[in-house]
């Protein structure tokens, strides 16, 4: 049964967008609109306008943007009916509902595939494959593992596949709109042990496929569909919620079998992104359950290096998330190794975790060169809030003896000199601002001032740039002013001086911006946030 169309349309003109985006990011609202903080990527600065009058949200950085049902979609990870109900739960509002063909032909994919999953269990349960029993075993999991968790086995003969897809009217159509064919239009599953991906609901939304032999991609997931969406699901079994609900925390592993790893050793309340890199809509997912996420990524550097990514995530969360590391002994690669060897108790590993940030710190530290743990640290630091970066450098004074009043002056020296990266065509070129805004003037003196409308436009963009190219104007036999006029360089390197300039004055610009309307209330000041961050991307796409 879907929702009437009026119900929707009534509970729409009845709620405010800016309840749910205040409740889930950092925004201000001034009269019926506002400005927040994506929660859909990462950023520093608001780029995310929204408006209760018309109940819609907008972002120039991403270009996500919708209605009010569409937020609530996208903050929960949910379809759009129950985005509705979400919303309708909030005001105690009474929905109406109907027939809807859209729900059920989400419902009879799910269905279909439920079908072909018990198919794929039914072919581990006869043993089509001995090999894939055999490494299960090898895993350390038998057959009452095979059956709690669902494993199934797809053949390498496509025959008997195609057969039961025959049977069930299963057109290649119908495959792919479940995401079950490659881009060539083939089955994507042959020979390989099949992990069931499930929704909240516990529906079966796609597959995981582990290659029984060296061939191909050791692991393949479904490919995307209306009911499968990378980026928001994680691979879980079916006791997930209802552990996780009772530990009050999750833990985050990198594959499937450190999933079934943990579940071996007591711990259900265990995920691990589904073919994808760990993203913002995964933990806005997880954050509607706990606030307390436990990363027990592979032991090595490409682990530790996952590790560090997600401080690039962990301050654009709907709420506030605090994240820790699950330090393995050295001796074990990951959870599964840890398992397989025969140790079986883990709650020394769980009870001694670490913070994130703390651990981050803490690889990067190399007491013979103290410099290099700076400029480390330095990046680490750019994805923190005022506070952590403020604990963090108390925590790095008391680890290599500098005192934290020196961290911190050097700290912000650093980031006001903060280098721009240059193109690839420039390779040659210094990487500080002044050098594009030397080449910006020595083209201002050569036109002779008579510039086209976008330098003068950045001229007016900063007061103190536009200061200087006023005095070089009076003063054309200065010093100063020679400067610039030996100043060579390429049409490239011009393109990218004024991209540059551009995408640094705006930013300074809208932080002027922002701040203005903090203090006056001014919402017209609006238009022009908008205006620059259009025009910040259009310089962004030219580099």
């Amino acid at each position: 049964m879907g929702i009437s169309k009026q119900s929707i349309d009534d509970l729409r003109n009845r709620s405010k967008i800016s309840d749910f985006i205040l409740s889930s990011t950092t925004g201000k609202l001034r009269g019926n609109k506002g400005m927040a903080l994506c929660p859909f990527h990462g950023e520093k600065t608001a780029s995310m306008s929204f408006t209760d009058e018309d109940n819609l949200f907008h972002c120039f950085g991403c270009k996500e943007g919708g209605d009010i049902y569409k937020y609530i979609q996208l903050i929960n990870n949910v379809e759009f009916q129950e985005s509705v109900e979400i919303a309708a739960e909030k005001y105690g509002f009474n929905l109406t509902y109907t027939d809807s063909k859209f729900e059920n032909d989400q419902k009879n994919l799910i269905g279909t595939m439920s079908k072909i999953h018990n198919y794929f269990v039914n072919n581990m349960k006869e043993g089509k494959s001995s090999e894939s029993i055999d490494y299960l075993k090898s895993r350390d999991l038998d057959g009452n593992d095979i059956k709690e968790f669902q494993l199934g086995f797809a053949e390498k003969d496509e025959k008997n596949t195609n057969e039961f897809f025959k049977k069930n009217n299963l057109s290649k159509t119908d495959l792919k709109n479940l995401g079950l064919l490659s881009e060539r239009g083939n089955f994507l599953f042959k020979n390989r042990i099949i992990f069931p991906i499930t929704n909240l609901r516990n529906e079966t939304v796609g597959f995981g496929g582990r290659a029984i032999e060296d061939f191909g991609p050791k692991y393949l997931n479904t490919a995307e569909s209306s009911i499968y969406r990378k980026n928001r699901t994680l691979y879980f079994t079916n006791e997930f919620l209802s552990d996780l609900k009772k530990k009050k925390f999750v833990i985050l592993v990198e594959g499937y079998f450190d999933v079934l790893a943990f579940n071996k050793l007591g711990y259900n309340n265990v995920a691990s992104p589904s073919g994808t890199a760990l993203t913002v809509q995964q933990i806005n997912l997880l954050s509607r359950y706990t606030k307390d996420i436990y990363l027990c990524f592979d032991n090595d550097e490409a682990g530790d290096n996952a590790s560090k990514r997600v401080l690039e995530i962990k301050n654009n969360q709907p709420s506030e998330i605090n994240f820790f590391k699950l330090n393995l002994p050295q001796e074990f690669k990951d959870i599964s190794e840890l398992y397989e060897s025969g140790s079986r108790d883990i709650s020394k590993v769980i009870t001694e975790k670490e913070d994130l940030v703390e651990f981050c710190i803490n690889k990067i530290i190399d007491k013979e060169d103290t410099k290099k743990t700076f400029q480390e640290f330095k990046k680490i630091s750019s994805f923190l809030s005022p506070l952590e970066k403020d604990i963090s450098i108390g925590y790095l004074s008391k680890k290599i003896g500098i005192t934290k009043e020196v961290l911190t002056n050097e700290l912000n020296y650093q980031t006001e000199k903060k280098p721009l990266s240059q193109s690839e065509n420039s390779s040659s070129q210094v990487k500080h601002i002044d050098t594009f805004q030397e080449i910006l003037v020595a083209e201002i003196l050569k036109q002779d001032f008579d510039v086209d409308e976008d330098i003068n436009f950045l001229i007016n963009l900063n007061s103190e740039f536009k200061k200087l190219v006023e005095e070089l104007k009076t003063k054309r036999k200065s010093d100063e002013f020679e400067k610039y006029e030996n100043v060579s360089y390429s049409d490239d390197q011009l393109k990218e001086s004024i991209a540059r300039l551009y995408i640094h004055y705006s930013d300074l610009k809208i932080d002027k911006l922002i701040q203005e309307m903090d203090e006056t209330n001014d919402l017209s000041l609006l238009e022009d946030l908008e205006d620059l961050k259009k025009k910040i991307e259009f310089y962004q796409n030219t580099l």
